[in-house]
This record gives C-alpha cells, structure tokens and sequence, in this order.
C-alpha cells in the first residue's frame, strides 16, 4: 500500500482552488465585460435621443418661426388693422369705407345760405358744383331748417375715392323719380324740415350739390343748374353716422336708403 503523502493531497486541493479563483475572475470579468458593454449602449441611446430632440426642437422652432413671420399676434394683428384703416380712409369704430376725421379748418359752416326762408333748393350762382368736374373729398353737412331752430345737426368727411363715387352716382340720374308721389301741400308744410348739404373739394374751392328729402314741395340732388331726381343709390354713401336722417318725408316713400 503506498505511504500517504500530505503533499499530493495538497496539491489537488490547491489547483482546484485556483481554478475556482480563475473561474470566477473569468465569470467577474465577464460580468464587468458586459457591464461595460450595456453602459456603453446606454450612453448611446441618450446621446441619440438628445440628439433627435434637438432635431425636433429645431425643427419646432423653424416652424414658430415662420409662423410668427405669417400670423401676427393680437395686438399686431390690432395694430396692422388700425393701420390699414388709416390707409384706406376707414375711420376706427366706423363701418363705413371712405370716412375721414372732420377737420376744422374744413368743417361744416355754421350759418348757411340754405337756412334762408324758401332757398333750400336755389343755390347761389357759382357755388353749384359742375358734375362734370373732378373731386377730391367731401364734406356732408345736415341742418335743421325748421324757422327759429335752424343749425348743423351733424358732418362727416369722406376721402377723394367716396367723393367722386357720389358725384358718378348722381349725374346719371334722371330730373326726378317717377316713383316718388307728388303732394299737394301749403306753403307752410311746404319746406323742409331738414336737408344735407354736400360740400366737394375741387381745384376751384368748394362746390355745393344741396340734397332735398323732406317736406312735400320737391326731392332731389340740387347744383343750382341742374335738379337730379331722388334715388338711394348715392344717399347710401354719405347718409351715414351724424349726416343720417332719422326719417324724411320723400325717404319714406322712398323705402331703401
């Protein structure tokens, strides 16, 4: 039998040992391999991520961009409306196009010949605006005609465009409306009660066309040489705002102004 040796028994013992030590460095270095390996996947998908949204946030901000350079906000949209209306002559909380700010120096005469007992459709020679000629603006001036309580019931501006689209209106029309009655009527219920004076700028000064549309004795778009009859269409582009009429006697008659 042969004779036990401490030794041999030893060394089995310490090779397994440091086997098992080499396997678990493998298996450690493994794990740390794939460790690693997993850290480094998860780096690039937050660095591809950040990357994609800071695509998109470019992208994002490319299209507020251009959407800023198209769409105003609020108060631009506001303030490039308010300027538009400037532009065209269309004065803010007034829907009418073409009105412009009364201006003192061109405002409605206090005292007019029209106020003159019977004069409300004879104006003086050479103040009659010649239909023919070219206008630049227009004043519309309402009075109150009735005897003792005479004055300016209100005015309004209008640009050169609004200006000549009223003179176009009215020297196309015929000497009176056939549609309008005629009344019989005394002195007395004979003037009117109120009447419109239109003031047009021209290269000559100012020109009247004085317009009739109450009382019972005649209608109608005065120049001082020439009656025109009374239609809506030009009325609906100066009876607007303080130069309205609540009623009249031909206007009622008349039905669409």
């Amino acid at each position: 039998m042969p004779e036990h040796d401490p030794e041999q028994e030893l060394g089995p013992k310490i090779s397994s040992a440091f086997q098992n030590k080499a396997d678990a460095s493998e298996l450690t270095g493994s794990g740390m391999a794939r460790e690693a390996r997993r850290r480094v996947r998860k780096r690039r998908q937050t660095l591809t991520m950040a990357a994609a949204a800071a695509v998109v946030a470019i992208a994002i901000g490319g299209v507020w961009s251009a959407v800023g350079n198209e769409v105003p906000t609020a108060s631009n949209a506001s303030d490039s409306g308010a300027k538009r209306a400037a532009g065209s002559g269309t004065a803010p909380g007034l829907s009418s196009p073409g009105i412009l700010p009364n201006k003192e120096d061109a405002a409605c005469p206090l005292d007019h010949p029209i106020f003159k007992a019977g004069g409300y459709n004879t104006i003086a020679p050479g103040t009659g605006l010649d239909l023919a000629a070219p206008v630049t603006g227009l004043q519309a001036c309402r009075y109150r005609l009735t005897p003792d309580t005479t004055g300016l019931l209100g005015q309004e501006r209008f640009n050169g465009e609004v200006a000549q689209q009223v003179v176009d209106a009215i020297k196309v029309l015929p000497e009176r409306n056939a549609s309008l009655p005629v009344f019989k009527c005394t002195p007395q219920t004979a003037q009117p009660s109120e009447a419109i004076v239109l003031r047009f700028d021209t290269a000559d000064g100012v020109r009247e066309v004085w317009v009739e549309y109450d009382g019972c004795d005649s209608a109608g778009f005065f120049t001082g040489t020439h009656t025109y009859g009374l239609f809506s269409a030009p009325l609906k582009l100066f009876m607007v705002g303080d130069v309205r009429p609540t009623g009249g006697t031909f206007l009622s008659a008349l039905g669409d102004w």
